[in-house]
């Protein structure tokens, strides 16, 4: 698996020598496999590392549990960590919107906070890495599919916020985990269909795959070809209003 992060990451130009890499880490096994493989590729490459944990306000003592695993993984790896608690009920009761949207808009406030304090710092490029996986990504499309998106939510996750693992799939990670004899935390919550995307994940997904067990695969390949015709058509409309413009 180190092997493809490695190429991805060369490939999309995600981690460079010198740069300072804000890692999300929940503890579950997407973000810890995230962690294992940025620590290994980092002896090859040479960036710093930060985790953030963002503790949800909603799961009581399993949420606490959550973070104390994480100080501990990071302690082991010498990795320096951070606690950012929110509560995310409140947030979704104040804004009238749901607790999945919520939740990612406050992580990504945490990690986004912690990016510019680096920049702040001085400390150079400074990067944001999820761990997004092939999966995830599939479930982001036919998301946005049955919401009614544009192109551009069908184009699912790009990559200005780093995502190394989007090559590789949620089996591959769980492979990686129990061949290095790495624990993990299970959120819950994560089996409770009535959240959007857990539908998506535990019962649309696995019937694709019935039908074809590329379907995952094939979805990310679609949402790329897309991402490529987006980026196409942006360029080529930026040339044609430069073009075209007359200057006052």
């Amino acid at each position: 698996m180190n092997r493809d992060v490695l190429f991805a990451a060369q490939k999309y130009d995600m981690l460079s020598y010198g740069d300072k890499i804000v890692v999300g880490l929940s503890g579950g096994a997407d973000s810890v496999a995230l962690l294992l493989v940025l620590l290994e590729l980092r002896q090859r490459i040479g960036y710093t590392l930060l985790a953030i944990h963002v503790e949800h306000g909603i799961r009581g003592e399993e949420s606490r549990k959550d973070a104390a695993f994480v100080e501990e993984l990071c302690r082991q790896k010498n990795i320096p960590c951070r606690i950012c608690p929110v509560n995310v009920p409140d947030y979704a009761a104040t804004e009238g919107i749901g607790v999945e949207e919520a939740a990612r808009i406050l992580r990504y406030e945490c990690y986004q906070k912690a990016a510019e304090e680096l920049k702040q710092s001085g400390a150079g490029s400074v990067s944001i890495a999820l761990a997004h996986h092939a999966n995830d990504n599939a479930e982001t499309v036919l998301f946005q599919m049955a919401r009614g998106s544009g192109v551009h939510g069908m184009c699912g996750d790009d990559i200005l916020i780093v995502r190394p693992l989007l090559c590789v799939s949620r089996g591959q990670i769980e492979e990686y985990l129990k061949k290095c004899g790495q624990e993990y935390r299970t959120d819950g919550t994560n089996l409770d269909i009535n959240y959007s995307r857990n539908r998506i994940r535990h019962h649309i997904l696995p019937e694709l795959s019935v039908i074809n067990e590329q379907a995952v695969s094939h979805i990310n390949q679609s949402a790329l070809l897309l991402q490529q015709a987006v980026s196409y058509m942006e360029q080529e409309t930026k040339k044609a209003v430069q073009t075209c413009c007359i200057g006052g």
